[in-house]
């Protein structure tokens, strides 16, 4: 794992969105960010910070793996970041929530579920609050199971800021169903979206 300890300026947006893909952070900053400039980049973890709607955001990946994920939020804390919305992937056992289902995870910060609910509204991006279930190994009926965000949660109440993640359904355990790349692409580039305005959202009026 890359500590991004002393390496990422202290001066980044207070608005984070996260993923753990470098290849996605990169698509993110090309496509939803005005004035983007790469700030660091070493292996997996890559910051760039611009604005979006006039909206100062930062889009950071911080590595694969559930402890990069959570490393980064900490040390993006310690540099003064208030809001973070982590995108990701989920399972489901849901039927109502199969693949292509985008959900918001319930259990983060009542705000900014809020304003992502009334985001999805305005700009008919649909998507559906659910609470999770970590790490599940024998998961029953009717969850939607991702590992980072109970732990992602849980250190942004300890720590002080505010969190969200969005996180597009994958693969579909109850019908036994995978999305293809392709696929998997499009909800992500619709679940971005709807974080973007979701902080966009807090300056329309």
């Amino acid at each position: 794992m890359i500590s991004i300890s002393g390496l990422i300026p202290e001066n980044l947006p207070v608005r984070v969105v996260l993923t753990d893909d470098p290849l996605r952070a990169k698509m993110l900053a090309a496509h939803h960010l005005e004035y983007s400039a790469l700030v660091y980049g070493s292996g997996d973890v890559l910051a760039y910070s611009g604005s979006y709607k006039n909206v100062a955001i930062a889009v950071i990946s911080s590595g694969f793996g559930s402890g990069e994920v959570l490393s980064c939020c900490n040390e993006l804390k310690q540099r003064g970041a208030t809001e973070i919305i982590y995108l990701g992937a989920c399972l489901s056992t849901d039927r109502r929530h199969g693949l292509r289902s985008v959900v918001l995870a319930s259990g983060g910060s009542s705000g900014l579920i809020d304003r992502a609910n009334i985001a999805a509204e305005l700009f008919d991006l649909k998507a559906t609050a659910r609470m999770l279930t970590p790490g599940a190994l024998e998961p029953g009926e009717g969850c939607i199971i991702d590992d980072v965000t109970g732990a992602f949660y849980e250190l942004a109440r300890e720590n002080g800021f505010e969190a969200l993640s969005i996180l597009t359904v994958s693969e579909d355990m109850a019908r036994g169903e995978r999305m293809e790349e392709h696929e998997v692409r499009s909800r992500f580039y619709d679940a971005a979206r709807l974080a973007f305005e979701t902080y966009a959202l807090e300056f329309l009026h």
